[in-house]
């Protein structure tokens, strides 16, 4: 196992800019996930950890070796791709010895080898089998037993299950995270579904515009995102945002806008916050956040506004409610039980605790 570092690494096409200056510590037999929209430069910079793309500036490091000029081949690192990048003629055995053959390894190793990963894996009854007899799971499988037989310092996942169906990513997920448990090899996994980064990641870089935006702990990110992108991009339904002024009033903060004035809460109110009173700010809850008064069996002053429904989208343990609020939209996670119905007037209560408040110009977290 070992370390792996990006210090300052940038990568150029020509004149654009796929990533920029990414600094990034991955520790040893940690598991981190590379998250963001399609271009935001996450699989350029595993690619550049690979050794499949060529660093235009700064330095990364697996272990204590500088790696910048290593071939791919002597970097003690095992990739599963997003197409598996299987060999059709070969059978599952021969697709996971490939690699140690071509090192000259042992025959009896190899075998001892490709045996324990497949029994792993739960694929031994398929070593004999072409990829085209085996399903899309099977496949993902017989990927990652061709990684896992390199016994690599590192393993690089370039967004490995996003040719498989819900439920068996959903399968694939757990199995990704009860394989890390047992080998604890250090892992760098790169995948656009934040479902996938929040779930497998120890820790999560959330990138845009080839920019490392947040790179910390899943719960930190969700519950404390530093900018308005990251709030926006993690959890599902996105974040509501809306524009608002913080105001004071007999010594309290508000947030108000259009048809909401909302307390904030005396432990949020710090000297920084309180610094932006009669500015403008973007005001964000999550859907979750937001509830009605049957679900918390009370209407707080200050933390009730009204608004009309839109839309209803029964999920079975939970409904999404689309409404408007004085011309803007909101969108809240209610219990699926209560009757609600389109074009009906109704109180919801905002979790204020919860509240996010982020700098209108620069986006920036403020609370």
């Amino acid at each position: 196992m070992a370390e792996v570092r990006l210090n300052e690494v940038t990568k150029k096409f020509g004149n654009f800019t796929a990533v920029d200056r990414v600094t990034l510590e991955v520790h040893n037999g940690e598991f981190v996930v590379l998250v963001g929209p399609s271009g935001c430069g996450k699989t350029t910079s595993l690619r550049m950890v690979a050794g499949l793309e060529d660093v235009t500036a700064g330095d990364i490091y697996i272990g204590e070796r500088r790696v910048n000029d290593v071939p791919p081949k002597d970097r003690d690192i095992a990739m599963v791709f997003q197409n598996y990048a299987l060999y059709p003629h070969m059978d599952v055995y021969n697709n996971m010895a490939f690699g140690l053959k071509l090192r000259k390894v042992p025959k009896k190793e190899i075998e001892r080898r490709v045996h324990a990963a497949a029994e792993l894996l739960g694929i031994k009854e398929k070593l004999k089998a072409k990829p085209r007899e085996l399903s899309g799971g099977q496949r993902q499988r017989v990927a990652l037993g061709r990684a896992i037989v390199r016994d690599p310092k590192v393993f690089l996942f370039d967004e490995p299950l996003s040719n498989l169906d819900a439920k068996l990513r959903v399968r694939m997920r757990a199995e990704l995270a009860e394989l890390h448990l047992r080998l604890k090899t250090t892992t760098v996994y790169v995948t656009h579904d934040q479902v996938e980064a929040m779930t497998l990641g120890q820790r999560v870089a959330v990138m845009k515009d080839g920019v490392v935006m947040q790179y910390d702990k899943p719960q930190t990110i969700y519950d404390r995102p530093a900018n308005m992108f990251v709030a926006g991009f993690i959890g599902s339904p996105a974040m509501n945002f809306l524009e608002a002024r913080l105001i004071s009033e007999d010594g309290r903060l508000y947030v108000q806008g259009k048809g909401f004035k909302l307390v904030v809460p005396e432990e949020r109110a710090s000297d920084g916050l309180r610094a932006y009173v009669g500015r403008d700010v973007v005001f964000g809850i999550r859907p979750e956040d937001i509830r009605t008064p049957e679900m918390v069996h009370e209407e707080k002053a200050g933390r009730t506004f009204l608004g009309k429904v839109r839309v209803r989208e029964p999920l079975g343990d939970e409904q999404i409610i689309y409404a408007d609020v004085a011309g803007d939209e909101i969108v809240a996670k209610l219990d699926p039980r209560l009757a609600i119905e389109p074009g009906q007037d109704l109180t919801f209560v905002a979790m204020v605790e919860r509240l996010h408040l982020f700098d209108k110009e620069t986006e920036r977290a403020i609370a």
